[in-house]
């Protein structure tokens, strides 16, 4: 599997784990491995553990729609538990162009959130689906600063910032920064409690050593108000029920909308959108040429 940390060319280089293929990805399934499939499949994946990536076999899945979150077909498609090696397979009609999954229950001894994953095209092979150990959950929510205040109504956000280069690879963008909008286009700002822990649409952004969501400005001065190109990651804490769009731009360019996701929350849960950007005026990643762009390499 590789490696959690690994060095990232600046500018140019491909992201660490990236959400398709890939050798510790499910094979392209010449025969059915876990859900409804019979021979090769429209559809293959690998369940997988959210932080350390490692694949997680007996984790339940459930295939839904992805315009409304709700089961797409339980006659068709009904819950089952993800095969050996994490693998998924499944076959989909042509009418389907995209699909959303819902993982929970357990592997082993790790006990997983409920986690929803949105936008997913029904054609891809070896596409990671994420299950949220309970631990990462909360780990997330304390470093980011975010109270979980009511787990009963708000849900959280979270993906990854993608530039897709010419090779067709998945590359990390830096300097980019995400607005949360509700479904009439309205700009939500995030709403704090009197200790200044965020509550309602806290957006956060992720430490490139840890791979964690962390407060807009750590203890030792860095400041985490972006992404980088060694993690582009997102979070949004405290969400409640709706359809929302989350845009993201360029810092200081909050006109220029480089790609976007449409999310649904769910209760206690987390609802997992990537977001692919367009090309900088080169044609290549859009990250600019600014050093703070890049993140910091060093472990903690």
């Amino acid at each position: 599997m590789k490696h959690w940390f690994c060095l990232v060319a600046v500018l140019s280089a491909t992201a660490c784990g990236s959400d398709s293929g890939g050798s510790d990805a499910a094979s392209t399934g010449d025969s059915a491995v876990a859900g409804q499939c019979q021979g090769k499949c429209s559809f293959t994946g690998v369940v997988v553990d959210f932080k350390s990536k490692s694949p997680k076999e007996g984790v339940d899945v459930l295939v839904l729609n992805n315009d409304t979150g709700e089961a797409l077909d339980l006659v068709r498609w009904p819950a089952f538990k993800s095969g050996q090696g994490g693998a998924v397979a499944l076959d989909f009609p042509p009418e389907i162009p995209l699909v959303a999954f819902k993982l929970w229950g357990a592997s082993g001894n790790m006990k997983f959130k409920e986690s929803y994953q949105f936008n997913i095209k029904s054609t891809e092979q070896g596409k990671r689906l994420y299950a949220v150990w309970e631990g990462t959950y909360m780990a997330a929510m304390s470093s980011a600063a975010i109270k979980d205040v009511d787990p009963a109504h708000l849900g959280h956000f979270a993906g990854t910032i993608y530039f897709t280069n010419a090779q067709g690879e998945d590359e990390y963008v830096g300097c980019v920064v995400v607005a949360l909008f509700d479904e009439s286009g309205k700009k939500l700002e995030e709403e704090k409690d009197a200790n200044g822990y965020g509550v309602k649409y806290a957006i956060r952004y992720f430490d490139t050593r840890t791979d964690m969501p962390t407060n807009l400005k750590t203890a030792d001065g860095n400041e985490w108000t972006m992404t980088h190109t060694l993690n582009s990651r997102y979070m949004v804490g405290g969400v409640p029920p709706g359809k929302y769009r989350v845009a993201a731009h360029l810092r200081g360019q909050p006109d220029k909308v480089l790609g976007e996701v449409w999310l649904r929350p769910f209760p206690g849960s987390i609802s997992i959108g990537n977001i692919y950007v367009s090309a900088g005026p080169d044609g290549k990643n859009p990250t600019p040429t600014d050093p703070d762009c890049y993140g910091i390499k060093d472990q903690l």
